[in-house]
């Protein structure tokens, strides 16, 4: 009983405390099935609120509303803990969340204001973040972080203007989905193990986002950004994976690099001026690429053994430079085709039991093929 008497006279302070700066609250508990509360609402700055629980099913709520250079951290250490921070109209606060066991829940809300930071930590399985930065939020800062664990999710949404994320899962079954609304925002994610998935979307222009799986097998990918002048880059390492990007506007760039065998990359981008550069190191890799649109352009190539290219482009001054050209890059298929005027293509291979595939349609186009060693195919269809 003393603990709850403690915490009652905790909630209380910052209640009296909350119309005024520098507001101070401070929560502990030790055992299972508690709660705590606190509230910080006023136009004030430099509030801080802690929160800190030892046990099981344990269950913390924080509020901030309304002030400047604030700060909530909660802390819980156990299983199937549930920890929630809300901070509204905030200017430059933090909400910070740290979790260690398993089955915990983590959510952090930051509703407008801007310059915001708010970051998620997990250790163990089976944990869930979902963070929330919206209504037109700008310039805020997102984290979240669930290490040395499995069959963890997490999800955020950010929906402003300039705003930056950035996640990091480790081991395997870990799944992450993002949502980004607005402008120049930023977000990378990188997961570690396998069977993990990502699914990002971004809305708005100009902004850019990067995904790195290391060490992985059977993970996927799924990328898309609508709007203009977008950058994604995908990086995957390891065997059987997926990635699935599109891009919808003009002015986009992505770049796929994959390491390892039996994976697969589609790209589709529909708008004009757009640009993929991709690269496949392994065997029995396949990488799809399809542009729709005018002045779109691609790059790139693969090493290994019995690895394809399929690539289509319809619309008008396209280009397309791909190669395989390790020496021993054996049994490597390239498809291309290309629907419009002016386009030109600029392919190569180098090794035995090549393929190349070409397919132009309309007027103005020109196609170069170069193939060294022997058993190659080389056709070209122009109409």
């Amino acid at each position: 009983m003393r603990i709850n008497i403690f915490v009652v006279f905790a909630v209380i302070f910052g209640a009296q405390q909350a119309v005024a700066d520098n507001n101070l609250g401070e929560q502990l508990q030790s055992g299972n099935d508690n709660e705590l509360y606190i509230s910080q609402v006023s136009s004030s700055v430099d509030n801080r609120a802690y929160q800190e629980q030892v046990g099981d099913n344990n269950s913390a709520y924080a509020d901030q509303s309304f002030s400047e250079d604030s700060y909530i951290e909660q802390t819980q250490a156990g299983n199937g803990n549930w920890a929630e921070t809300s901070q509204m109209n905030q200017q430059g606060s933090d909400a910070i969340t740290y979790q260690l066991g398993e089955g915990n829940i983590a959510a952090v809300q930051q509703l407008g204001g801007s310059g915001n930071f708010a970051y998620a930590h997990q250790e163990e399985n089976g944990n869930t973040i979902y963070l929330d930065q919206y209504a037109g939020a700008n310039d805020n800062h997102a984290e979240m972080w669930q290490v040395a664990s499995n069959d963890n999710f997490a999800s955020l949404v950010q929906d402003g203007d300039n705003n930056y994320f950035w996640s990091w899962q480790v081991f395997d079954s870990n799944t992450l989905h993002v949502n980004q609304v607005g402008n120049e925002n930023t977000g990378f994610l990188e997961q570690f193990g396998t069977e993990n998935t990502a699914n990002v979307l971004q809305t708005g222009d100009f902004n850019s986002f990067d995904v790195i799986q290391r060490a992985s097998h059977n993970s996927t990918v799924t990328l898309n950004q609508e709007g203009t002048g977008h950058f994604s880059r995908i990086w995957q390492g390891g065997h059987n994976n997926v990635v699935m990007a599109a891009q919808n506007g003009a002015d986009n760039f992505s770049f796929i690099q994959t390491f390892g065998d039996s994976n697969t990359s589609t790209l589709v981008q529909t708008g004009d001026v757009n640009m993929a550069d991709f690269y496949q190191w392994g065997e029995r890799n396949l990488a799809t690429i399809d542009q729709t649109g005018s002045g779109n352009s691609v790059f790139g190539g693969s090493e290994g053994v019995a690895n394809s290219i399929d690539i289509d482009q319809v619309g008008e001054l396209n280009l397309v430079e791909v190669g395989q050209l390790e020496s021993s890059s054996n049994d490597n298929v390239i498809v291309l085709s290309q629907n419009g005027i002016g386009h030109s293509a600029y392919l190569g291979q180098i090794g035995n039991g090549n393929t190349t595939l070409v397919t132009q349609t309309s007027a103005d186009n020109m196609v170069s093929v170069f193939q060294t060693g022997d058993s190659n195919v080389a056709t070209i269809s122009q109409n």
